[in-house]
């Protein structure tokens, strides 16, 4: 059995699971419903067992079909006799695996089923993991038989035609299945039983016969075995062919994994190839010019050049960005947040942005609401004050000196040097201190501006888009890989 394929499938239809659970709200409804059912019968077929090989008998009355089962069993479970009985009911044998539901599924009766290993107390390891099923006659006049047939191999994972030397051209079998049967070439083998009854020398001329009249049935790539149930000659060689099939991908897991396929094809096309950006520079850009427009770069300018004045100056104030730049904005937005993506998500990001008209009403209110500062001018004042008494103070000593006190030019000149420094400390304070307000008020009302953006726009189309990544990454994930 092929557990890494087994995995495979299983991943699949996990990544299934989840597109559907991140994307189902935005896909086309029918596709979406048809999702769900189709992910439903693919569990159903998965909870049949995807590591359970089904290989089943196939021939016509008294082709020795049953007998073949009982050798390769090595159990005397199926009719079969010298008097040529017609298989009623489908008979399975199951190695070391329970398959019960798939038994079930495939409406073989309780009693017509035989465990290989309860009987046995050695079972063939090759074998593990197979359900061999003997199916009524394929050429059996009652109808329920051959429609049993029909249902039954589809489910094959190898289809062991039995044939016999003297029905091995039967019109029924060739006309009325080998025909039919092109595609599962690769699952299929014909096994000429009874060979025991053809002379030796007559073996290779009755092989190549039949290999004739498969190859005019279109299936060149089907082998044949010679073989012998009653005698045990090429039953091994039928047992190597199982044994195979067993250490192959089993159908239920070979179709779960095309019918997931299908599904991950069709829900592609409900999803882009990949999501606008809606963190980075375009967002950027949408703050950056509704600032620009509102005037605020007047503003904090007019914020930063009142601190080189002794006096308060009227600041700037801002605009409510203007209507028809908002309705600019947001059509480029919505633009911007559909670029790529198919028409129902397309729908969805637009109606997750807000109308331009309730946008603007909430930039302005952030806008409105984000304090001018309050530039104080004491610490200017307090150098002028405290500069001018230095140098007073050194205009008096100078008086004092000229009167002959001893008071030097020297001590003078520094009195007025320090006057001036601590006036242009005092003034430079001011001139820092409005230069952080107008920092601080910039910053501020550039959040308040990304926080009404954020909400209005932003919001909304990137739940939306992170639903399609989801979406997206789970259709594109690597258990899909040559799917696409």
């Amino acid at each position: 059995m092929d557990r890494q394929a087994d995995e495979e499938v299983i991943g699949r239809l996990k990544a299934l699971q989840r597109a559907v659970g991140a994307g189902g709200p935005y896909f086309d409804q029918f596709v979406a419903n048809r999702a769900q059912d189709d992910l439903r019968r693919a569990q159903e077929r998965m909870r049949l067992g995807l590591d359970t090989t089904v290989a089943v008998l196939v021939g016509g009355t008294g082709s020795g079909k049953s007998t073949m089962f009982n050798a390769i069993t090595e159990l005397d479970f199926a009719d079969s006799g010298d008097i040529r009985p017609t298989t009623e009911r489908a008979a399975a044998c199951t190695f070391d695996v329970d398959a019960s539901e798939l038994l079930d599924y495939l409406q073989v009766d309780p009693d017509r089923r035989i465990e290989h290993s309860s009987i046995l107390t050695v079972g063939n390891d090759r074998l593990d993991g197979l359900v061999l099923l003997d199916l009524p006659d394929h050429d059996s006049v009652a109808l329920a038989h051959s429609a049993q047939v029909d249902r039954l191999l589809p489910m094959a994972d190898l289809l062991i035609w039995i044939v016999d030397p003297q029905k091995y051209a039967d019109e029924v079998l060739h006309k009325g299945f080998f025909e039919t049967l092109g595609g599962r070439q690769e699952a299929m083998v014909v096994v000429m039983n009874q060979i025991d009854r053809v002379p030796a020398d007559q073996r290779a001329t009755l092989l190549g016969d039949l290999r004739s009249l498969l190859d005019r049935d279109g299936l060149t790539e089907v082998p044949i075995l010679g073989a012998s149930a009653l005698t045990g000659e090429g039953v091994d060689a039928v047992r190597d062919l199982l044994a195979r099939a067993v250490a192959g991908q089993s159908f239920n897991a070979r179709t779960a994994a095309a019918e997931l396929d299908a599904i991950a094809g069709r829900l592609r096309a409900n999803v882009g190839r990949e999501e606008p950006d809606v963190d980075g520079q375009a967002v950027a850009d949408i703050n950056d010019r509704i600032v620009r427009s509102s005037g605020i770069p007047s503003v904090v300018e007019s914020i930063r050049v009142s601190g080189q004045s002794y006096q308060a100056s009227a600041l700037v104030v801002p605009e409510q960005p203007a209507n028809t730049m908002v309705h600019a904005i947001r059509d480029a937005w919505v633009a911007h947040v559909r670029t790529g993506l198919p028409p129902v998500w397309q729908e969805a990001v637009t109606s997750a942005v807000s109308p331009a008209d309730r946008f603007r009403r909430a930039l302005g209110a952030a806008i409105r609401t984000t304090p001018l500062p309050d530039i104080s001018r004491t610490p200017a004042f307090a150098g002028l004050v405290g500069g001018v008494a230095l140098a007073v103070g050194a205009v008096v000593f100078a008086v004092l000196g000229a009167m002959g006190t001893g008071v030097t030019i020297g001590v003078v000149a520094g009195g007025v040097v320090l006057g001036l420094l601590v006036a242009w400390l005092g003034k430079s304070a001011v001139v820092r201190s409005a230069a952080r307000a107008a920092a601080a008020y910039e910053r501020n009302v550039r959040e308040a501006v990304g926080e009404a953006t954020e909400e209005h726009l932003v919001a909304g189309p990137r739940e939306i888009l992170s639903q399609h990544r989801q979406t997206r990454e789970a259709l594109d994930s690597e258990v899909f890989a040559g799917t696409a």
